[in-house]
């Protein structure tokens, strides 16, 4: 899997992939420190042209890559250019060189120091086939310049040894990093996987709670016509027990009916009931209260989107607002609408700086909430907590 795959990585893997990329941008920045350092002995023997376009391109594809990990969105591009970039310089490299007779012994092209962290920017995109071809290529091209006259006619020995240099370090730090998002991956599993079994034992519950309310319902309406039935003496009281019993047939039919519903619908007091048992079972120390539930009934689709949207708030709290952090939850419904707060006074952050592949907030959350006609509203600061509001307009 390759880094920063927007589409499929979140929560731990973002922010593993999201250390890595600025973790690169300053190792890049030391080795163009680095770069610079043997660049500038070399100058008066090359091409002053070519010399500083090299040298600018890497500085500026560096700086790029500063703002893009630190400020921007982490993309892929950081990695591809730096690699494109260097590779480009060793290519062009005799065009730097108007003089090869006159470098002295021992020179070595100041663009080796920037082929190892080249590899290991292209190593972020494996296992993609391109990027094993340049990890396993550079090391060659380099041992091809370095041999050759205008890059300073180095020893089989000496050049070999630079080669290896350029796949062993780079090798090594990508294998690490690999090696990380992998761990994160399964963090980022085994939460989804939670997040998902909470979200479908709440809906389990309410499902049976609703089944027993209707059972009892039935149960007690069929129980009241035979005892009256049974204790029916005059033709009045006949004819009562047979309107009770025409009365219980209809509710059977209609439980019966309900029954070979695939989707069924719930009513708002046995979701709350459900949903805080779900919540209780993520975080016992969760203060969690409801009111207002009444008997109107919510669209199967409704209770799925609304469970799994908040099973995912009181999860981002937990990950994400700190250790000690104290979560509560409200659930409050009227006759117009319904209302889920999830709330916590934890380290908060800023939700304008929430990137775009964080998938727990943006399509766990808010997306998967107005899909059902309903509204997210987040409110959170810097060491303030932070508050998700699910909002939902019961219908008539």
């Amino acid at each position: 899997m390759s880094v920063l795959q927007s589409s499929t990585r979140s929560l731990a893997l973002a922010r593993v992939d999201t250390l890595i990329g600025r973790a690169f941008s300053i190792v890049a920045l030391i080795t163009g420190v680095e770069m610079l350092a043997n660049a500038w002995p070399q100058l008066p023997y090359l091409d002053p042209f070519y010399t500083w376009m090299g040298l600018g391109l890497i500085i500026a594809v560096q700086a790029f890559n500063v703002y893009n990990f630190w400020f921007g969105r982490g993309t892929l591009a950081g990695y591809t250019a730096h690699a494109a970039v260097v590779l480009l310089v060793m290519l062009a490299w005799p065009l730097s060189v108007p003089d090869a007779a006159a470098l002295p012994d021992g020179f070595r092209p100041w663009v080796w120091w920037a082929t190892g962290i080249a590899s290991m920017a292209v190593g972020m995109h494996i296992p993609k086939w391109w990027a094993w071809g340049y990890m396993i290529s550079i090391p060659m091209v380099w041992y091809v310049l370095h041999t050759q006259t205008t890059g300073g006619s180095a020893q089989f020995a000496t050049a070999l040894q630079d080669a290896s240099y350029i796949v062993l370090f780079p090798a090594t730090v990508v294998s690490l990093a690999q090696l990380l998002r992998s761990s994160a991956a399964k963090v980022d599993l085994a939460s989804a996987q939670a997040t998902a079994a909470a979200a479908e034992r709440a809906r389990t519950d309410a499902i049976e709670r609703e089944r027993s309310r209707i059972d009892a319902l039935v149960h007690d309406s069929v129980l009241t016509t035979l005892i009256v039935a049974a204790n029916a003496n005059s033709e009045e009281q006949y004819r009562a027990s047979a309107e009770l019993a025409g009365e219980a047939i209809t509710k059977l039919k209609l439980a019966a009916s309900e029954t070979e519903t695939r989707r069924e619908s719930i009513s708002v007091i046995s979701f709350f009931q459900a949903l805080s048992e779900s919540v209780r079972r993520q975080d016992p120390e969760c203060d969690i209260s409801a009111s207002g539930a009444t008997a109107k009934q919510l669209a199967a689709e409704v209770v799925e989107a609304l469970t799994d949207a908040t099973a995912q708030a009181v999860t981002n709290s937990m990950q994400h607002a700190g250790r000690g952090a104290k979560r509560l939850v409200r659930l409050k419904a009227t006759d117009r609408e319904l209302k889920i707060v999830v709330r916590d006074d934890g380290v908060g952050f800023r939700p304008s700086r929430v990137p775009k592949n964080r998938l727990g907030l943006r399509i766990s959350i808010t997306e998967r909430v107005e899909r059902i006609g309903g509204r997210v509203f987040i409110d959170s600061k810097l060491g303030g907590g932070t508050s998700i509001v699910i909002e939902w307009q019961l219908n008539d």
